[in-house]
């Protein structure tokens, strides 16, 4: 792949000799002075070609007289508030893995730093559009807190899986509609969880084992489908919980070990399936869970071990709610003085000490309306 148009425009050195990643810029084009693409980075296969397009030097940075010559030639740096900025935009600095809002980055993040040793912060520009499979795979050197922008429109699986490093908040912006499978498990380092009100599918595993999220989960009503195992041992997250009216899959484990969830558990009247051990361990949960009449499917030990619970406000009918897989064990591990209520001329009959789901001491009062 040719690097002349490279040279020519930022008028530095190749050095890549024995280059290893990471680089900081990651980019699919760049502008010359007359905001044209003129370089394609999609093709290119290693970090290495990227670098060599990009003309960086990896190291010694760039002298006073190339950052003017750059200047002179590229806008993003006449843009550009100072030299190490300029500097950092095309990889000659490691302060960041800056993807600066129009300036030298387009279109899609590949996977090309999969697996790499970056130790930086990340930032995304408002003019990357989406965030391939695999792209942060295991680069556990990310630090900070983590914004997505509202330019990107998925988040693909496995994007930064095992980014452990990754510190603070995470925001989902509101034009990603997807968060693909694994997209962020094991983010340890995370503390507090935004997303945006476009998302429609939270993948399996999507926020796997991220346990140190604390505060308030809130599911915006966009979601349609959260997949097995999205928040699997989010043991941090407190509060309440919601599963919004447009939700209409909970997956199997989707909220295992949520231990430290409080208060009650709302199963929006749209979901139809709710997946075995769902909410296994959700030992806070305290109050009442809703469970809707559209609901046709609930697995094995779905809600297993919520031994903070004390009312089930069951909308479902006698026939359908024994027609499921959970019908035997859903309970197992709840409260001893479990309530169930439910409505009348739905076939459950009202009575005390009764034996419902896997728990044997089951109180059914027929009193909703």
């Amino acid at each position: 792949m040719s690097t002349s148009a490279a040279a020519d425009n930022l008028r530095i050195k190749h050095e890549i000799d024995d280059v290893e990643p990471p680089i900081s810029v990651l980019a699919r084009g760049l502008l010359n002075k007359n905001n044209e693409v003129v370089l394609d980075l999609a093709n290119a296969e290693t970090p290495a070609e990227v670098l060599a397009i990009l003309g960086a030097r990896p190291a010694g940075g760039m002298t006073a007289s190339e950052i003017t010559d750059a200047g002179a030639a590229f806008p993003a740096f006449a843009q550009a508030e100072t030299a190490g900025e300029q500097r950092t935009l095309i990889g000659a600095e490691y302060p960041t893995i800056l993807l600066p809002s129009g300036k030298n980055i387009l279109g899609n993040i590949p996977n090309d730093w999969a697996n790499s040793s970056i130790d930086t912060a990340l930032v995304l520009g408002n003019s990357v559009t989406s965030i391939g499979n695999n792209a942060f795979n295991y680069c556990s050197g990310l630090t900070g807190a983590l914004t997505i922008g509202n330019s990107v429109t998925s988040i693909g699986s496995y994007a930064f899986n095992y980014c452990s490093g990754l510190t603070g908040s995470l925001t989902i912006g509101n034009s990603v509609t997807t968060i693909g499978s694994y997209a962020f498990n094991n983010c340890s380092g995370l503390t507090s969880l935004t997303i945006g009100d476009s998302v429609t599918t939270i993948g399996n595993g999507a926020f796997y084992n991220c346990s140190g999220l604390t505060g308030a989960l809130t599911i915006p009503n966009s979601v349609t489908s959260i997949g097995s195992n999205a928040f699997y041992n989010c043991s941090g997250l407190t509060g309440s919980l919601t599963i919004p009216n447009s939700v209409t899959t909970i997956g199997n484990t989707a909220f295992s070990n949520c231990s430290s969830l409080t208060g009650s558990l709302t199963i929006g009247n749209s979901v139809t399936t709710i997946g075995s051990t769902a909410f296994s361990n959700c030992s806070s949960l305290t109050g009442s869970l809703t469970i809707p009449n559209s609901v046709t499917t609930i697995g094995n030990n779905a809600f297993y071990n919520c031994s903070g619970l004390t009312n089930v406000n069951c909308r479902m009918t006698k026939a359908a709610f024994d027609a499921t897989d959970g019908a035997a064990n859903m309970f197992t591990g709840t409260s001893a003085s479990l309530v169930l209520h439910a409505l009348p001329a739905t076939g459950w009959t009202a009575g005390t000490g009764l034996s419902i789901g896997g728990n044997s001491s089951v109180d059914v009062v027929l009193d909703l309306t």
